[in-house]
């Protein structure tokens, strides 16, 4: 699954797209790899570890695309998550709708922080 959208800065694009065989999303800003998440693969169920975006695309949402359309990639194709992820914790807490996608056996950090 891809996605291309328009940035905010200019008619450069933002493509988002999942990369199995690396175990990451990765936004890209025109032809540079700006922005991550990263998960391990535990049968259907994705555990998400971190989402890190470069110094110079910071402040601009990007990792709200990033996490979005990972988490709508993931809905789609079935898969629950574990999160271990702080900045995904906090965009769950702000879209309370993917909260339907959190393992109930294996929440993660979110387990903890809701026990």
């Amino acid at each position: 699954m891809t996605s291309r959208e328009a940035s905010p800065t200019d008619d450069v694009h933002v493509e988002i797209a999942d990369n199995p065989g690396g175990r990451f999303y990765e936004l890209r800003y025109g032809d540079q790899a700006a922005g991550l998440l990263v998960y391990e693969t535990a049968g259907s169920r994705r555990v998400l570890t971190h989402t890190t975006i470069r110094d110079e695309y910071r402040g601009q949402g990007w990792s709200k695309l990033l996490i979005r359309f990972a988490l709508d990639d993931l809905a789609a194709k079935g898969a629950t998550i574990t999160n271990y992820c702080p900045v995904v914790d906090r965009f769950i807490e702000a879209n309370p709708g993917y909260e339907q996608l959190i393992d109930p056996d294996h929440p993660g950090n979110r387990g903890r922080s809701r026990g």
